[in-house]
């Protein structure tokens, strides 16, 4: 709480300027992305942008709007006694924010919940994969129900294309994961 007016408020605010002001949108993912999970790559964290805020959210010249928006998402972390660093080591590879986990504790404890219900078998091969390996894996999974969940919206509404099925689903996940 800031200045006696509750968090949810707060939440209210940023999210109404967010939406009528895309530089500080993408700024405000970018941090929320890195706070998520560590060592995330430029080309990463613009795709994983694009899907929650639309493709072209950058505009015209990505990498160098990319450029500019880590700048001030550094000094904006730096205000507030948090470091943003870069790693450049092959198996951590990315941006992340010094002392953070490397991914929030939930989403472990879900990744773990699901493994659970794994075949041993399927266990004993993940046991040996790097951490690396391990989130490429997440990552395709991931893609996977995305791409089952993007085909399912476009089946409910056929005049959709699939970028705007796509999209709708993204919408609905982030959604309803902020609430």
């Amino acid at each position: 709480m800031t200045y006696g007016v509750p968090d949810s408020v707060w939440r209210a605010v940023l999210s109404a300027t967010v939406r009528h002001d895309m530089v500080l949108a993408r700024r405000v993912m970018l941090i929320s992305l890195l706070w998520e999970e560590s060592h995330q790559s430029c080309p990463g964290l613009i795709a994983r942008t694009e899907l929650r805020l639309g493709q072209g959210c950058f505009g015209r010249q990505p990498e160098l709007a990319f450029r500019r928006d880590m700048q001030v998402v550094k000094a904006i972390l730096q205000q507030v006694g948090y470091r943003l660093s870069y790693s450049r080591c092959a198996k951590q590879l990315g941006y992340y924010i010094a002392d953070r986990p490397a991914m929030l504790p939930e989403r472990v404890r879900a990744i773990e919940g699901a493994a659970r219900d794994i075949d041993p078998r399927q266990m004993e091969l993940l046991a040996h994969l790097t951490a690396g390996s391990r989130l490429a894996l997440a990552v395709s999974l991931s893609n996977e129900v995305l791409t089952m969940a993007t085909r399912a919206e476009m089946r409910r509404r056929p005049g959709l294309s699939r970028a705007e099925a796509q999209r709708e689903v993204l919408h609905r996940y982030y959604h309803f994961a902020a609430t």
